[in-house]
């Protein structure tokens, strides 16, 4: 063996053991370079989303109902902390949370991170970020607020842990108050810290978004109905306030307040006496009646069908329109209803709004039901002409009041203020039958059921409503549950608001006049007052014989 072969051969027993190392190094580098590359990228560089807050809820006048202040998330990165336990203390004293919490919720987290506290203020963030843990992170997010506490809640709804809106308008206008995210990349050093923060794609912020409501509308009209709603252990209320020149909302209560849950729109009720104003209206634009004639409203009792008996509150002989709508003869609207058939009935009922969603926007509208033309039978169409056997939303029955109150005109409800002029529906009536009958609902408040709902000095037009409710267990009107309404507007001679007020389920007394009168008649003294409306000239109204 030469000098070159025992060269070439000490050389190959000396490489030998490397050969292996020499192996793995080529398959990194040529096999497997791409994936480790995406690895380390992974490690050092990661893409961060940050959510641009929601846009604010404000009422008309700009006071703001929702906003969304900034929170910080600490979260622990698993890759660089396999166990928290050593950390738990010192963490818990930073987070304001029990060790074992911490440790908990860093085992129930992913794999890669764990949230730990998602709901940090500044001070506590920066006295995070100053401990510089490492592989503790923090990350900006959003909370909702709501400045004034329940008031609007029902309305205005609930943002989920998400930041999506879950009810009320935070649901139905997701889109106009949510903004797209930002998206980051983030540059981080072998301790997990970030060196390096660069915008990838920008997002605006959305605009803030306007309602119609008046914070103080809706305070009255929260508290008059709650105080009415504890005093007689009603099992719910709702109240509304709409201007009945434009059909904005001003106020939309409900008691008990719930952000999951809204009645005026979602829940349906049967109204009672508060629906004579479609018999009373069809028959005036009809010519079906006169302001001087009368029906005989048989002393109290009448036998409409065989097994089938309708009864007034008091025994009355013959009432004119006005006398029907003064003393709440259920007999006299039946009779009204008999003298238009159901197909005029039918048609001024949809003409109001009952039977279809008015398209207000919020979710979970109910459209209510109405009796179509096949159902409409001699009693059904009776029982519909006082109010029975039909379902109706508060929505509805105040934007139908309102149509009275403008002379005709049913508006699409309004939410929003967009700059978009009033949604004209249609013509329910002529103005001159609106004005008659507008007349007529002052000799409610003036000298019939209403009573309680009238104010010195001012001219209130309006309807009391008592409906007995179903029991749920037997299927039949209770002799002991109602629904107590009433529904209105004022001044009747220059109408600014229409007010509604429904107690159901009311304990101790259950007349409308008793229960929902007085607090119509309660907010709107308060309306008056805050606006500065002065009271009206003395007038003559529709009377009675």
């Amino acid at each position: 063996m030469g000098t070159r072969s025992r060269l070439f051969l000490s050389s190959a027993l000396v490489l030998l053991p490397l050969l292996p190392l020499t192996v793995r190094l080529a398959r990194l580098q040529v096999f497997e370079h791409k994936s480790l590359e995406l690895k380390a990228s992974d490690e050092f560089s990661r893409d961060s989303v940050e959510v641009v807050p929601r846009a604010d809820i404000l009422d008309r006048n700009g006071n703001v109902l929702a906003q969304s202040l900034p929170v910080w998330i600490a979260f622990a990165d698993k890759r660089m902390i396999r166990d928290i336990r050593p950390l738990a203390g010192k963490l818990a004293r930073l987070l304001n949370l029990p060790a074992e919490e911490i440790v908990r919720r860093y085992e129930r987290g992913g794999r890669r991170t764990a949230e730990l506290r998602r709901d940090l203020d500044y001070a506590q963030s920066q006295a995070l970020a100053r401990a510089k843990i490492a592989g503790i992170g923090i990350e900006s997010s959003q909370r909702r607020f709501y400045p004034n506490g329940d008031l609007g809640r029902a309305l205005l709804g609930r943002v989920g842990s998400d930041g999506r809106g879950i009810s009320g308008i935070e649901l139905s206008l997701n889109s106009r108050l949510s903004g797209r995210p930002r998206l980051y990349k983030l540059i981080r050093d072998g301790t997990g810290k970030i060196v390096a923060r660069s915008l990838v794609k920008d997002s605006p912020e959305p605009q803030a978004l306007t309602l119609t409501i008046d914070r103080n509308f809706q305070f009255i009209a929260e508290e008059a109905l709650a105080d009415a709603g504890k005093r007689f252990k009603a099992t719910r209320g709702v109240a509304a306030i709409q201007d009945p020149l434009t059909g904005e909302l001003l106020a939309l209560a409900s008691y008990p307040i719930s952000p999951l849950n809204n009645p005026a729109v979602q829940d349906v009720y049967e109204p009672g006496s508060t629906f004579k104003i479609v018999a009373a209206a069809a028959a005036l634009d009809q010519g079906v009646i006169d302001e001087k004639q009368t029906i005989f409203c048989e002393n109290g009792t009448w036998s409409i069908a065989p097994g089938t008996t309708i009864h007034d509150h008091e025994p009355e002989g013959a009432l004119t329109l006005a006398g029907i709508l003064q003393h709440s003869s259920n007999i006299g609207a039946a009779k009204l209803g008999e003298r238009l058939g159901p197909e005029r009935f039918y048609r001024y009922a949809r003409a109001f709004g009952f039977g279809g969603k008015t398209g207000v926007d919020l979710p979970g509208e109910t459209a209510g039901e109405l009796r179509g033309l096949p159902q409409l039978t001699r009693v059904a169409l009776g029982a519909s002409s006082y109010g029975y056997g039909v379902a109706v939303s508060a929505l509805q029955m105040v934007d139908a009041y309102s149509a009275i109150a403008n002379g005709g005109l049913l508006y699409a409800p309004k939410l929003i203020e967009d700059g978009e002029p009033p949604a004209r529906l249609r013509r329910v009536a002529s103005a001159d039958t609106m004005r008659r009958l507008s007349l007529m609902l002052e000799g409610v408040v003036d000298k019939g059921t209403g009573q309680s709902a009238g104010i010195p000095g001012y001219r209130i037009a309006g309807k009391t409503g008592t409906a007995r409710r179903i029991d749920p267990k037997t299927h039949r009107y209770s002799t002991h549950q109602y629904n107590a309404s009433f529904v209105g507007f004022l001044p009747a001679s220059r109408p600014r608001w229409t007010i509604l007020v429904v107690l159901e389920n009311p304990r101790g007394a259950y007349y409308g006049a008793e229960v929902a009168a007085p607090v119509f008649a309660r907010i709107a003294r308060q309306l008056l007052v805050l606006d500065g409306i002065a009271p009206d000239k003395p007038q003559t109204v529709a009377a009675a014989p």
